[in-house]
Order: structure tokens, then sequence, then C-alpha cells
């Protein structure tokens, strides 16, 4: 009898899966998308799976219906129309990858930490003022789509338990594809303590890694990075104000502060909290600053200062005095004391528009503008677009408006440049590689971040990681993410949480027990930007 009931139940399984792969081919025959809309939903991909579907409408008292399909990957919402005695299914509107995916009635039914699936009791709501107001005004499951081309759209079901199965299955799903992110390792740096009065702009570590430097609305931080007290918070060093970028030149003693678009520097001696106030004194270097890099060019060491506006941009390179290197054993205030310029002017060029990043080569830098990435000669000042127009198949950069360059990185020889909505490969001499390869961003990335093979794309509402190889995509979802330091290391970035606060996060890709714990983290582009670049005819 066991052998029989075992083999009925390999029987059933199997007639399911075969009945599924069936409804689902159906099911793409006959979607009909609007024009230029059509999206691959892979229906017929062998382990593509319907989860559940059930009718939706409207407003409560709509008497047609919209039919929502609940995937392994996606939701999809149609409409039935019978066209010539022939049932068509239109696509209401565009499906919405379950990573991509929020519901703002959720938080009513599942605990925001634990386990996602409740017992159907408990998922019943009970009797307060928000359940009699769905009574009255219908059970409404609200859809919002991340991302690039997202849109939000209230439906409702019929029931509050029609709207609690839902719930249900779409949490269960959407935890099933949140337990695949394995291939990293996240790990909490600050929490509870940055808050909306003094939330963190950008991070610098210092130290060999050892501390870490947060820039905020309201002052400078200091914190060691494992503590040995673990109730232990960030320390308020230096009082400037609006600091949106920090870095630390430790050869030189000098750590780069931009508050209030004025770029200043402090010797690093200014971080000890017992240092006297007059050491914790900046120094100007340069106002009317809207951001500046550090890096390694010509095999110096260089700070890029950049103001730029609507219509031009001006970037002052600067250059570290030898005597602060050389003379770093001193005092770091003596060396500010004896009258010396610790940043002395190297070059001045001009560029005839908006700029938003610098990137630094072997020999010249790479300047993210309106017009695109363009390459810039220190030697010459001569300027010239990364990509050569002659190139076709990079037409349709020059013909996608509003697409704006952020991010340039090198790999094997290739460089992956890093648009606002899409990323592809050129070679050294400015024309396509990978011709078959091309990432377009689910979301409106405002900065990026490289962990070979993983590239990571942040925008406010969610970072995107990709595999470069594979283009496998995986969705780390927060609110108001802002990416705040990147090393060969780790990622550090911040997001909100429920109450507004401020949370530094670290993500890495290391293999556990692997990750080089302590190693000196590197603060220059020489690591992020992949300098060194070999000369060729172009760059």
């Amino acid at each position: 009898m066991k052998m029989i009931r075992e083999l009925l139940t390999r029987v059933n399984a199997e007639s399911g899966k075969a009945e599924n792969r069936f409804n689902l081919k159906r099911l793409h025959e006959q979607l009909r998308f609007r024009p230029n809309e059509r999206v691959d939903l892979k229906l017929t991909d062998e382990n593509r799976e319907l989860i559940h579907k059930g009718p939706l409408k409207k407003t409560p008292t709509d008497p047609t219906d919209i039919q929502a399909y609940l995937f392994d990957h996606a939701v999809l919402l149609v409409r039935v129309k019978t066209v010539a005695k022939k049932e068509e299914i239109k696509v209401y509107r565009r499906p919405i990858p379950l990573e991509l995916l929020t519901i703002r009635e959720m938080d009513e039914f599942m605990p925001k930490l634990g386990v996602v699936k409740r017992p159907s009791s408990s998922l019943i709501p009970s009797k307060t003022p928000t359940n009699d107001n769905s009574k009255k005004d219908g059970f409404p499951i609200t859809f919002r789509h991340l991302g690039r081309g997202g849109y939000e759209l209230t439906l409702y079901a019929s029931s509050a338990g029609m709207r609690n199965k839902w719930m249900e299955h779409i949490g269960e799903q959407q935890a099933i594809l949140r337990s695949r992110g394995d291939f990293y390792n996240k790990s909490i740096i600050s929490s509870n303590f940055f808050t909306t009065v003094n939330r963190v702009n950008c991070v610098a570590p210092f130290d060999g890694g050892r501390k870490l430097i947060y820039g905020t609305d309201s002052g400078i931080f200091v914190s060691d990075r494992r503590s040995k007290d673990a109730a232990a918070k960030p320390l308020r060093v230096l009082d400037a104000t609006s600091v949106t970028q920090i870095d630390v030149l430790e050869e030189y003693n000098l750590l780069l502060v931009l508050s209030n678009k004025s770029l200043q520097s402090y010797p690093l001696s200014a971080l000890n909290p017992n240092e006297p106030a007059l050491s914790k004194r900046p120094k100007k270097i340069q106002s009317h600053c809207n951001f500046f890099r550090t890096g390694i060019c010509l095999g110096r060491h260089l700070v890029c200062c950049v103001k730029s506006s609507a219509l031009s941009t001006t970037i002052k390179v600067f250059e570290p005095n030898d005597a602060m290197s050389k003379g770093k054993k001193q005092k770091g205030f003596k060396m500010f004391s004896n009258g010396q310029d610790e940043l002395k002017a190297f070059k001045e060029f001009y560029i005839p528009t908006e700029s938003s990043s610098i990137h630094f080569l072997k020999s010249k830098l790479c300047v993210a503008c309106a017009r695109g990435f363009e390459v810039v000669s220190l030697e010459t000042l001569e300027t010239q677009s990364l990509l050569d127009q002659a190139d076709t198949s990079l037409d349709f950069v020059a013909r996608k408006e509003n697409v704006r360059p952020i991010h340039i990185e090198r790999l094997n020889g290739e460089f992956l440049l890093n648009y606002s909505e899409f990323s592809f490969f050129v070679n050294r001499n400015g024309w396509r590689a990978r011709p078959d390869w091309r990432i377009d961003w689910e979301g409106l990335p405002q900065s990026f971040a490289l962990s070979y093979p993983w590239i990571l794309a942040f925008e406010p509402n969610f970072i995107e990681i990709r595999n470069i190889e594979t283009n496998a995509v995986h969705i780390v979802p927060h609110k108001s993410i802002r990416m705040l330091h990147t090393s060969t290391r780790e990622i550090i970035y911040a997001y909100e949480d429920e109450r507004g606060e401020d949370i530094v996060e670290a993500i890495d890709f290391w293999p556990a027990g692997r990750k080089p714990e302590g190693q000196p983290v590197s603060n220059g582009a020489d690591f992020r930007d992949g300098v060194h670049l070999p000369t060729s005819s172009r760059h």
C-alpha cells in the first residue's frame, strides 16, 4: 500500500506539472500587449510556476474584472475580452517583477521581521477602524511597481479572505526570492544614532579601515569599525555642517572635507577628540566647489575640485605638498601652522557644459558631463570624446535623450560605461566591445559600485545587483538609499528605517571566511576606477 501511495503521489505531482505547463503555454499564446510594450514573461520556461490567480476590480462596485496572475517571478494583470467569438487576454498594465513590487497594505498582514507566513486565522483583520474602513471602501490591494516606468495601482478584492490570500501568496513568494541573496554578505555598521537632524551623506575609512569618518548635515563623526564596547556610538569631532564629501590622504596627513560647497582641509589629528580646538580649524582650498575627487594620474596623487553649472565646468587640479608626506611624523597641526600650502595648484581646465563626476585614468582624466564621457589629457589639456562617433553601433547613446553618464570602470582592457539608463563596454579606442552585452537598468541609478563579477546600481528605492557575466539580477529594496563608499573590500551605503533614522550598512561578496578583515582599505581611485590604464592611440 505504501508503494502505491507513493506512486499515486508522484503521478499526481507530474500531472499537476503537466497541467501547469499546458495552462502557461496557452496563456502565453493568448496574451496581447499594447504596441511597444511587449514583455517576455518566459511563461514557457520549464520551471515557471503559476502560484495564484483570481479576479480583482478597479472599484469595489465595478462590474468588470481585472484578472490577476501571480507567478513565481512576477504579477500579471489582464482583462479578458471576447473578439469575434474568440477569447483575447489583453495586458492591463505592465507586468511587475516580484522583486520590484511593494504592496502598501502588506504591513497590516505580514510581520516586518521573522516568519512571513502566519496561521490563516491570524490573517483575518481584527475589528479596528482600519478594518471598518475596508468594509466600507472595499478591500484594496495597492500594487506599486518600483523603478523605471513604475506605477501605483489600487485594485479591490471581493472579500477580506480573498485579499488575505493574495497578501499571503505574494509575501511568501517574495521571501523565497529574497532568500536567494546568499551570494553576498550584509552587516550593519550603525543604527539608532543618525537621525533626520544629522543625516549621513558620506563615509571614509582611515587608520587601515579600523575607523570610519561620517560626514553629516550637522558635523563630522568618527567611530571604531569594531569597537570592544558594543554600545559605543559615533563621536562628533568636527563642527562642519552640510558635509557632502570626505576623503583621507593618510600619506599626506590630510582630511579633505566638502562643507557648504567649500573644499577644506584638516590635519588628521583633528579627528582626535582630545586635540585642542585650534588644531581643528579648517584651511579653505576652494569655495564654490560642487564636488571633488582624489586619485592617481601621471604617477601623482591629485585632487580635482569641480565648479559646475548648467553651462560650464571649471576643474582645478591640486597636488599634495611633498613636505606634508615627508613631515607626516610631525604633529599635524605644526605642518599647517608653518604656513605651508598642503595642496598646490597643478592644472586648471574648462569644459563648456555641466559635469557630474571625474574618473582617473593612467595619464588622463575622464569627465562625465552632459555631452557624455570626455577624456582630458593632463599633459596638453586637449579634450576628446571617449566614444568614437565613427562606430554606428553606439548611435543608441546619442539618440537617447536625457541619458546621463555616471560612472566608468576598467575591466580586462575594456571600459564599462555606466549611464542612468544602461551600461555597455567599449574598447580603448572608443569602439563598442561585447556587442551583444548591455544592461538596461530597472531603476534610475544615481551611483554605481563594482565587486567583480557584480555591478551594483544605487537608486533611492533599491539596489540593483547584476552579474556582469550571466546578467542575473537581484534587488535589495530600502528607503532613501545613498551609496557612501566603495573599495575592493566592501561597499558602504545608508538607508532610512521605518522611523526615518539612518542605518549604515556594508555589503561584500567575499566567500565565507575569506573577507580580508583588518586589511588597509583604499581611499584612492586606483581601485575604484581602474587607473594604470595602458597607453594607446586614444586613451
